[in-house]
């Protein structure tokens, strides 16, 4: 497979009659999809979209969607998947910096889409080019666009499908936004191997989801943390009700409690619970089925993958080279050449690795908080406050002294909560003031937005 156009191509060869990818309310074949792709690319390069040119999606998961993606690589051009939910200034700022050729929305015309001459052929790509130009705002707030080619994408989907065992059997329900890699990621391996994806815009409705995990008779669903604790603590009847056929769960996006992997597992013993660990810039560097590799391996986000070239810096730093890493970030050299030396990534993020080469994630270098000469990780803080019974979650930052946000249905006695940090932390660890909100600010896709704390007023 050379090209993500050729996953379209496979699809409508090999199973053209098969369910593909569905929705609320549409579904398609292969053979359909392929068709609606092949329209959409017609229409872009009616409007004079040439291999290279950048075309923004700014759709919710659907099954459009998928067809419009498809018909970005069908046509040669660019991918630039953004949220239909982000404000319109940032839309508008990442407009301004990618510069796309044709942004498709919901207000795009459809019908006349759909209405031109299907493109019969590819354009062709090569494995350098271009494939998809992700802006992913992190936990700064600003919008970084990374550059990946068709090489990389590829190459992140065949590791994928290796670990997870991917067949034509297989039947995923996907609510993570394919705005970002790790819903983007398996809505084509699905589609990869002829399986079909049934797509949710987001858990805000649980109850159509799990719903859909029982009637579509998905095999697999990808979530984060946050949707574990979510589903374990507030539908837990229900989600083990409906999720008997699940084969597996990939849990990624943030580091996933070893406690909590213990309850998922302990719900649904039959379950597979793998864990992936990676960035935008490097997808699925990392990866490890806690179910196969025991409670002693909880903590772990696992081994490399194929062609991964993992190290830990002497500071402490996770450094991923290999054929998944980016190139660099869209009209930024200056962040390339910081982030990306010698085309080898510097994460951010604080790990270590063990006698067999499994890695443990610890922190991000940028969140160590230091107060008198004394280093703190939030992390570990965090892990410890939300051990206590009560604490939903907890986010630790520096303001001068240490601080922790945490969540939970009632303002909790601080004194307890000194006396309990005490009994596993040392004295310059345990915070000092504690702050009760409704929700941590997180990313869309999960991530902690710890900036905005260290920001907040009190």
């Amino acid at each position: 497979m050379q090209q993500l156009a050729d996953i379209l191509a496979q699809g409508q060869s090999q199973w053209p009659n098969k369910v593909a990818v569905a929705d609320a309310s549409r579904s398609l074949t292969y053979g359909e999809l392929a068709l609606g792709a092949q329209c959409i690319a017609g229409w872009l390069i009616a409007q004079g979209v040439a291999p290279g040119d950048r075309v923004a999606i700014r759709l919710p998961n659907s099954v459009r969607f998928v067809e419009t993606f498809f018909g970005v690589q069908w046509a040669g051009a660019v991918t630039t998947p953004l949220d239909p939910a982000m404000p319109e200034a940032q839309f508008r700022a990442i407009v301004k910096r990618a510069e796309p050729k044709v942004v498709l929305d919901a207000q795009s015309p459809w019908e006349d889409i759909f209405s031109a001459a299907p493109l019969g052929e590819a354009v062709n790509r090569a494995p350098d080019d271009l494939a998809s130009l992700m802006f992913t705002t992190g936990t700064t707030g600003q919008p970084k666009g990374v550059m990946l080619t068709q090489a990389n994408v590829l190459t992140a989907l065949q590791n994928i499908t290796e670990f997870v065992g991917y067949t034509p059997a297989d039947r995923e329900v996907i609510t993570l936004p394919l705005s970002h890699n790790f819903g983007l990621g398996h809505m084509l391996c699905n589609l990869l191997c002829g399986g079909a994806v049934y797509l949710e815009p987001g858990m805000s409705r649980v109850g159509r989801v799990l719903k859909a995990i029982e009637s579509f008779g998905a095999t697999g669903f990808p979530t984060t943390p946050l949707g574990v604790s979510l589903l374990l603590d507030r539908y837990r009847e229900v989600f083990v009700e409906r999720a008997q056929g699940l084969r597996f769960m990939v849990v990624n996006s943030a580091p996933l409690p070893p406690e909590r992997a213990a309850e998922l597992q302990a719900a649904l013993p039959d379950l597979n619970v793998l864990v992936y660990y990676g960035l935008t810039e490097a997808s699925r560097s990392t990866y490890i089925s806690l179910t196969e590799a025991g409670p002693d391996r909880y903590g772990s986000v696992g081994q490399p993958m194929n062609a991964v070239d993992l190290k830990i810096a002497d500071t402490g730093e996770v450094l991923i080279g290999g054929p998944t890493v980016t190139p660099g970030y869209w009209c930024d050299d200056e962040l390339t050449q910081a982030t990306l030396p010698n085309g080898v990534l510097h994460t951010g993020d604080l790990g270590h690795l063990d006698g067999d080469g499994y890695l443990y994630i610890t922190g991000r270098a940028d969140d160590i908080i230091n107060l008198g000469g004394y280093k703190i990780n939030p992390l570990q803080v965090e892990r410890v406050l939300e051990q206590f019974t009560g604490v939903a979650e907890a986010a630790v930052v520096g303001k001068g002294e240490v601080c922790a946000y945490y969540v939970a249905t009632e303002e909790l006695d601080a004194d307890v909560l000194t006396k309990h940090c005490r009994t596993q932390l040392q004295v310059y660890e345990t915070p000092q003031r504690y702050i009760r909100i409704d929700a941590l600010p997180r990313t869309d896709s999960g991530k902690l937005k710890r900036q905005e704390l260290r920001q907040a007023g009190d």
